[in-house]
Protein backbone atom coordinates (compact mmCIF):
# COMPACT_ATOMS: atom_id res chain seq x y z
CA UNK A 1 0.00 0.00 0.00
CA UNK A 2 1.67 3.05 -0.99
CA UNK A 3 0.23 6.29 0.84
CA UNK A 4 1.28 9.56 -0.12
CA UNK A 5 1.22 12.55 2.45
CA UNK A 6 1.59 16.41 2.84
CA UNK A 7 4.64 16.98 4.76
CA UNK A 8 3.04 19.61 7.17
CA UNK A 9 0.34 16.44 9.16
CA UNK A 10 2.15 16.17 11.83
CA UNK A 11 2.95 12.36 13.29
CA UNK A 12 2.07 11.44 9.54
CA UNK A 13 5.08 8.53 9.57
CA UNK A 14 4.45 7.11 12.42
CA UNK A 15 0.86 7.24 12.67
CA UNK A 16 0.72 5.53 9.02
CA UNK A 17 3.41 3.43 8.84
CA UNK A 18 1.87 0.17 9.97
CA UNK A 19 -0.35 0.45 7.00
CA UNK A 20 2.09 1.15 4.11
CA UNK A 21 4.74 2.71 2.66
CA UNK A 22 4.20 6.40 3.45
CA UNK A 23 6.02 9.12 1.17
CA UNK A 24 5.96 12.81 1.92
CA UNK A 25 5.50 16.09 0.14
CA UNK A 26 4.87 19.44 0.19
CA UNK A 27 1.39 19.75 -0.26
CA UNK A 28 1.24 23.13 -2.56
CA UNK A 29 3.46 21.44 -4.92
CA UNK A 30 1.73 18.51 -5.24
CA UNK A 31 0.85 17.21 -8.88
CA UNK A 32 -0.91 14.31 -10.87
CA UNK A 33 2.85 12.75 -11.29
CA UNK A 34 3.74 12.88 -7.69
CA UNK A 35 0.67 10.19 -7.65
CA UNK A 36 1.43 7.71 -10.17
CA UNK A 37 2.18 4.68 -7.08
CA UNK A 38 0.03 6.07 -4.53
CA UNK A 39 -3.12 4.38 -3.40
CA UNK A 40 -4.08 6.75 -0.84
CA UNK A 41 -3.43 10.09 -0.48
CA UNK A 42 -3.46 12.40 3.00
CA UNK A 43 -4.06 16.13 1.93
CA UNK A 44 -4.32 19.26 3.68
CA UNK A 45 -6.35 22.84 2.54
CA UNK A 46 -3.64 24.19 0.63
CA UNK A 47 -4.13 21.00 -2.28
CA UNK A 48 -6.86 21.12 -4.48
CA UNK A 49 -7.65 17.41 -4.77
CA UNK A 50 -9.56 17.45 -8.26
CA UNK A 51 -9.43 15.57 -11.63
CA UNK A 52 -6.43 17.58 -13.16
CA UNK A 53 -4.77 15.92 -9.45
CA UNK A 54 -6.29 12.74 -9.88
CA UNK A 55 -6.60 11.49 -13.13
CA UNK A 56 -4.97 8.39 -14.89
CA UNK A 57 -3.63 7.17 -11.23
CA UNK A 58 -4.73 4.24 -9.04
CA UNK A 59 -5.86 6.76 -6.12
CA UNK A 60 -8.71 4.42 -3.87
CA UNK A 61 -8.89 6.96 -1.04
CA UNK A 62 -8.35 10.90 -0.29
CA UNK A 63 -8.53 12.29 3.12
CA UNK A 64 -8.19 15.49 4.36
CA UNK A 65 -6.75 16.87 7.65
CA UNK A 66 -8.76 19.54 7.83
CA UNK A 67 -12.57 20.07 8.80
CA UNK A 68 -12.96 22.26 5.31
CA UNK A 69 -13.49 20.35 2.61
CA UNK A 70 -13.59 23.45 -0.96
CA UNK A 71 -10.11 22.45 -1.75
CA UNK A 72 -11.92 18.91 -2.43
CA UNK A 73 -14.15 18.03 -5.68
CA UNK A 74 -16.64 15.73 -4.40
CA UNK A 75 -18.25 14.91 -7.28
CA UNK A 76 -15.46 14.07 -9.19
CA UNK A 77 -13.82 11.59 -6.31
CA UNK A 78 -17.94 10.31 -6.32
CA UNK A 79 -17.89 9.69 -10.34
CA UNK A 80 -14.72 7.79 -9.59
CA UNK A 81 -15.77 5.76 -6.78
CA UNK A 82 -13.10 7.02 -4.40
CA UNK A 83 -13.40 7.23 -1.06
CA UNK A 84 -13.27 10.62 0.86
CA UNK A 85 -12.82 11.30 4.35
CA UNK A 86 -12.47 14.65 6.55
CA UNK A 87 -11.45 15.67 10.31
CA UNK A 88 -15.05 18.12 11.23
CA UNK A 89 -13.95 19.70 14.22
CA UNK A 90 -10.41 18.84 14.83
CA UNK A 91 -9.04 22.33 14.76
CA UNK A 92 -12.57 24.08 16.81
CA UNK A 93 -10.87 24.24 20.01
CA UNK A 94 -8.28 26.39 18.72
CA UNK A 95 -9.57 28.52 16.58
CA UNK A 96 -12.51 29.61 19.25
CA UNK A 97 -9.17 30.12 21.13
CA UNK A 98 -7.57 32.22 18.86
CA UNK A 99 -10.72 34.57 18.67
CA UNK A 100 -10.99 34.21 22.29
CA UNK A 101 -7.59 35.53 22.65
CA UNK A 102 -8.09 38.28 20.14
CA UNK A 103 -10.87 39.62 22.02
CA UNK A 104 -8.94 39.47 25.22
CA UNK A 105 -6.14 41.42 22.96
CA UNK A 106 -8.48 44.07 21.58
CA UNK A 107 -10.44 44.39 24.96
CA UNK A 108 -7.07 45.35 26.53
CA UNK A 109 -5.82 47.82 24.07
CA UNK A 110 -9.04 49.42 23.86
CA UNK A 111 -9.44 49.31 27.61
CA UNK A 112 -13.30 48.05 27.14
CA UNK A 113 -14.55 45.47 29.61
CA UNK A 114 -15.48 42.29 28.51
CA UNK A 115 -18.89 42.01 30.18
CA UNK A 116 -22.01 43.66 28.86
CA UNK A 117 -20.34 43.78 25.25
CA UNK A 118 -22.43 41.97 22.37
CA UNK A 119 -20.95 39.57 19.97
CA UNK A 120 -22.57 38.77 16.47
CA UNK A 121 -21.21 35.00 15.91
CA UNK A 122 -21.86 33.90 12.08
CA UNK A 123 -22.02 30.34 11.88
CA UNK A 124 -22.44 28.19 14.84
CA UNK A 125 -21.15 24.90 14.23
CA UNK A 126 -17.66 23.58 15.29
CA UNK A 127 -16.17 26.54 15.79
CA UNK A 128 -18.74 28.81 16.46
CA UNK A 129 -20.66 27.23 19.42
CA UNK A 130 -17.08 26.77 21.12
CA UNK A 131 -16.75 30.83 20.68
CA UNK A 132 -20.11 31.44 21.94
CA UNK A 133 -19.29 29.17 25.12
CA UNK A 134 -16.22 30.97 25.72
CA UNK A 135 -17.56 34.24 25.17
CA UNK A 136 -20.73 33.74 27.45
CA UNK A 137 -18.98 32.69 30.19
CA UNK A 138 -16.61 35.99 29.67
CA UNK A 139 -19.93 37.67 30.28
CA UNK A 140 -20.60 38.78 26.57
CA UNK A 141 -23.87 38.32 24.96
CA UNK A 142 -23.91 36.52 21.97
CA UNK A 143 -26.13 36.90 18.94
CA UNK A 144 -26.01 33.79 16.40
CA UNK A 145 -26.74 33.79 12.98
CA UNK A 146 -26.81 30.30 11.06
CA UNK A 147 -29.74 29.81 8.77
CA UNK A 148 -28.50 26.02 7.89
CA UNK A 149 -28.60 25.49 11.28
CA UNK A 150 -31.87 26.76 12.24
CA UNK A 151 -33.06 25.28 9.66
CA UNK A 152 -32.76 22.09 11.26
CA UNK A 153 -34.55 22.81 14.11
CA UNK A 154 -32.13 20.78 15.82
CA UNK A 155 -30.67 23.12 18.09
CA UNK A 156 -32.21 25.26 21.20
CA UNK A 157 -30.10 28.41 19.93
CA UNK A 158 -32.23 31.63 19.62
CA UNK A 159 -31.16 32.37 16.23
CA UNK A 160 -30.92 36.57 14.74
CA UNK A 161 -30.78 38.10 11.32
CA UNK A 162 -27.63 38.10 9.98
CA UNK A 163 -28.40 42.36 10.21
CA UNK A 164 -28.76 41.82 14.15
CA UNK A 165 -25.48 39.84 14.32
CA UNK A 166 -23.66 42.35 11.71
CA UNK A 167 -25.03 45.22 14.79
CA UNK A 168 -22.64 44.05 17.77
CA UNK A 169 -19.95 45.25 19.20
CA UNK A 170 -17.93 42.38 18.06
CA UNK A 171 -19.09 40.44 14.73
CA UNK A 172 -16.94 37.34 14.05
CA UNK A 173 -17.70 34.77 10.88
CA UNK A 174 -17.39 31.40 11.25
CA UNK A 175 -18.76 29.72 8.09
CA UNK A 176 -18.00 27.20 5.76
CA UNK A 177 -17.41 28.39 2.27
CA UNK A 178 -19.73 27.35 -0.28
CA UNK A 179 -20.83 28.25 -3.77
CA UNK A 180 -23.99 26.40 -4.48
CA UNK A 181 -26.24 25.44 -1.32
CA UNK A 182 -29.24 27.20 -0.18
CA UNK A 183 -27.27 29.54 1.96
CA UNK A 184 -24.22 30.28 -0.24
CA UNK A 185 -21.17 32.14 1.95
CA UNK A 186 -18.58 33.14 -0.96
CA UNK A 187 -18.23 36.96 -0.39
CA UNK A 188 -21.26 36.84 2.37
CA UNK A 189 -20.26 39.88 3.68
CA UNK A 190 -20.33 41.76 0.44
CA UNK A 191 -20.25 45.29 0.46
CA UNK A 192 -23.11 46.35 1.08
CA UNK A 193 -23.15 44.29 4.52
CA UNK A 194 -19.60 45.84 5.14
CA UNK A 195 -21.00 49.42 4.87
CA UNK A 196 -23.45 48.35 8.01
CA UNK A 197 -21.27 47.40 10.52
CA UNK A 198 -20.87 50.19 13.16
CA UNK A 199 -17.78 52.50 13.31
CA UNK A 200 -15.72 50.86 16.76
CA UNK A 201 -16.94 47.18 15.60
CA UNK A 202 -14.10 44.95 16.40
CA UNK A 203 -14.48 42.50 12.83
CA UNK A 204 -12.99 39.17 13.35
CA UNK A 205 -12.45 36.40 9.92
CA UNK A 206 -11.09 33.37 10.95
CA UNK A 207 -13.13 30.87 8.82
CA UNK A 208 -11.93 31.58 5.25
CA UNK A 209 -11.20 34.86 3.22
CA UNK A 210 -13.51 34.32 0.19
CA UNK A 211 -16.37 34.60 2.43
CA UNK A 212 -15.14 38.29 2.70
CA UNK A 213 -15.53 40.73 -0.12
CA UNK A 214 -11.99 41.83 0.48
CA UNK A 215 -11.91 44.88 -2.03
CA UNK A 216 -14.77 46.27 0.08
CA UNK A 217 -13.57 45.80 3.45
CA UNK A 218 -10.67 47.48 1.99
CA UNK A 219 -12.29 50.32 0.44
CA UNK A 220 -13.95 50.86 3.76
CA UNK A 221 -11.08 50.93 5.80
CA UNK A 222 -9.21 53.29 3.73
CA UNK A 223 -12.10 55.82 3.41
CA UNK A 224 -12.89 55.56 6.90
CA UNK A 225 -10.59 53.40 8.97
CA UNK A 226 -13.29 52.79 11.67
CA UNK A 227 -13.23 49.17 12.26
CA UNK A 228 -10.67 47.26 13.92
CA UNK A 229 -9.80 44.16 12.17
CA UNK A 230 -8.62 40.41 13.22
CA UNK A 231 -7.86 38.60 10.28
CA UNK A 232 -6.20 34.92 10.33
CA UNK A 233 -7.34 34.00 6.34
CA UNK A 234 -7.32 36.12 2.92
CA UNK A 235 -8.33 36.05 -0.71
CA UNK A 236 -5.49 34.58 -2.84
CA UNK A 237 -3.62 33.28 0.02
CA UNK A 238 -0.68 32.70 0.29
CA UNK A 239 -0.25 35.99 -2.19
CA UNK A 240 -2.41 38.23 0.61
CA UNK A 241 -3.10 41.67 0.34
CA UNK A 242 0.00 44.13 2.08
CA UNK A 243 -2.43 46.88 2.03
CA UNK A 244 -5.32 44.84 3.90
CA UNK A 245 -2.74 43.50 6.28
CA UNK A 246 -1.45 46.62 7.34
CA UNK A 247 -4.86 47.82 8.98
CA UNK A 248 -5.40 45.11 10.93
CA UNK A 249 -4.82 45.02 14.77
CA UNK A 250 -4.07 41.42 14.34
CA UNK A 251 -3.31 40.02 11.33
CA UNK A 252 -1.83 36.15 10.95
CA UNK A 253 -1.32 33.35 8.55
CA UNK A 254 -4.26 31.23 8.72
CA UNK A 255 -3.01 29.72 11.86
CA UNK A 256 -6.20 30.27 13.84
CA UNK A 257 -7.06 26.23 14.24
CA UNK A 258 -3.12 25.75 14.79
CA UNK A 259 -2.52 24.20 18.08
CA UNK A 260 -0.73 20.98 17.98
CA UNK A 261 -3.80 19.60 20.11
CA UNK A 262 -6.14 20.18 16.88
CA UNK A 263 -3.60 19.15 14.18
CA UNK A 264 -3.06 16.26 15.63
CA UNK A 265 -6.43 15.52 16.43
CA UNK A 266 -7.08 15.64 12.62
CA UNK A 267 -4.14 12.92 11.90
CA UNK A 268 -5.81 10.72 14.29
CA UNK A 269 -9.46 11.34 12.40
CA UNK A 270 -7.85 10.60 9.13
CA UNK A 271 -6.12 7.64 10.12
CA UNK A 272 -9.62 5.70 11.90
CA UNK A 273 -11.10 6.38 8.88
CA UNK A 274 -8.33 5.21 6.47
CA UNK A 275 -8.13 1.77 8.77
CA UNK A 276 -11.64 1.90 8.44
CA UNK A 277 -11.67 2.00 4.73
CA UNK A 278 -8.87 -0.78 4.94
CA UNK A 279 -10.42 -3.27 7.53
CA UNK A 280 -7.56 -2.39 9.63
CA UNK A 281 -7.76 -2.46 13.57
CA UNK A 282 -6.26 1.12 14.33
CA UNK A 283 -2.62 0.89 16.41
CA UNK A 284 -1.59 4.58 16.53
CA UNK A 285 -3.33 6.99 19.00
CA UNK A 286 -2.61 10.61 19.73
CA UNK A 287 -3.06 10.18 23.54
CA UNK A 288 0.41 7.92 23.22
CA UNK A 289 2.19 11.30 22.50
CA UNK A 290 4.29 12.72 25.37
CA UNK A 291 4.32 16.76 25.33
CA UNK A 292 6.70 16.96 27.94
CA UNK A 293 5.96 18.87 31.08
CA UNK A 294 5.77 22.45 29.70
CA UNK A 295 1.99 22.78 30.97
CA UNK A 296 0.55 26.23 32.46
CA UNK A 297 -2.04 26.85 34.75
CA UNK A 298 -5.39 26.15 33.18
CA UNK A 299 -8.89 28.74 33.87
CA UNK A 300 -11.82 26.90 33.86
CA UNK A 301 -14.72 28.02 31.84
CA UNK A 302 -17.35 28.67 34.68
CA UNK A 303 -14.41 31.09 36.08
CA UNK A 304 -13.71 33.38 33.17
CA UNK A 305 -16.16 36.20 34.01
CA UNK A 306 -14.77 36.46 37.67
CA UNK A 307 -11.16 35.86 37.10
CA UNK A 308 -9.09 38.59 37.93
CA UNK A 309 -6.73 40.13 35.11
CA UNK A 310 -8.91 37.68 32.42
CA UNK A 311 -7.21 39.00 29.63
CA UNK A 312 -3.55 39.37 30.42
CA UNK A 313 -4.05 35.38 31.41
CA UNK A 314 -5.87 34.29 28.51
CA UNK A 315 -2.89 35.85 26.45
CA UNK A 316 -0.15 34.31 28.54
CA UNK A 317 -1.77 30.70 27.23
CA UNK A 318 -1.14 32.23 24.17
CA UNK A 319 0.59 35.12 22.37
CA UNK A 320 -1.60 36.14 19.63
CA UNK A 321 0.50 39.47 18.96
CA UNK A 322 3.51 37.20 18.14
CA UNK A 323 1.85 35.65 15.21
CA UNK A 324 0.82 39.15 13.93
CA UNK A 325 4.41 40.07 14.52
CA UNK A 326 5.46 37.32 12.37
CA UNK A 327 3.39 37.72 9.57
CA UNK A 328 3.28 41.97 9.77
CA UNK A 329 7.40 41.43 8.82
CA UNK A 330 6.32 40.98 5.41
CA UNK A 331 5.32 44.93 5.49
CA UNK A 332 8.94 45.72 5.95
CA UNK A 333 11.03 42.86 4.12
CA UNK A 334 9.95 42.93 -0.04
CA UNK A 335 11.94 39.40 -0.21
CA UNK A 336 9.04 37.88 2.22
CA UNK A 337 6.08 38.82 0.40
CA UNK A 338 6.21 35.95 -2.53
CA UNK A 339 3.87 33.75 -0.21
CA UNK A 340 6.57 31.28 0.24
CA UNK A 341 7.39 33.17 3.59
CA UNK A 342 3.47 33.06 4.32
CA UNK A 343 3.50 29.45 4.03
CA UNK A 344 7.04 28.71 5.90
CA UNK A 345 5.10 30.45 8.69
CA UNK A 346 2.53 27.55 8.69
CA UNK A 347 4.68 25.27 8.16
CA UNK A 348 7.11 25.70 11.03
CA UNK A 349 4.41 27.32 13.70
CA UNK A 350 5.63 26.57 16.80
CA UNK A 351 3.47 23.98 19.47
CA UNK A 352 0.99 25.74 20.65
CA UNK A 353 -1.58 23.82 23.42
CA UNK A 354 -5.32 24.58 23.43
CA UNK A 355 -6.69 26.06 26.94
CA UNK A 356 -8.49 22.98 27.72
CA UNK A 357 -5.38 20.45 27.18
CA UNK A 358 -3.80 21.95 30.62
CA UNK A 359 -4.42 21.41 34.17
Amino acid sequence: MHITADENIPYVQDAFKDLGHVHTINGRELKQQDLQQTDILLVRSVSKVNQALLHDTAIKFVASATAGFNHIDLDYLASQNIGFARAPGSNAISAAEYVFAGICLWSLKAKKTLQGLTIGIVGCGNVGSRVKQLCEAAGLKCIINDPPLEATQQSDYTFSSIEDALACDIVTLHTPLTYTEEHPTYRLLNKQKINTLKPQTLFINASRGEVVEEPALLARMNEKNDLTLILDVWENEPQISQEMLKHTLIGTPHIAGYSIDGKIRGTEMIYQAVCKYLGKTPQWSASDIDFGNNIKPHIALPTLATSKNLQKKILKFYDILADNNDLKRILNEPSLTDGNYFDSLRKNYPPRREFSSVN
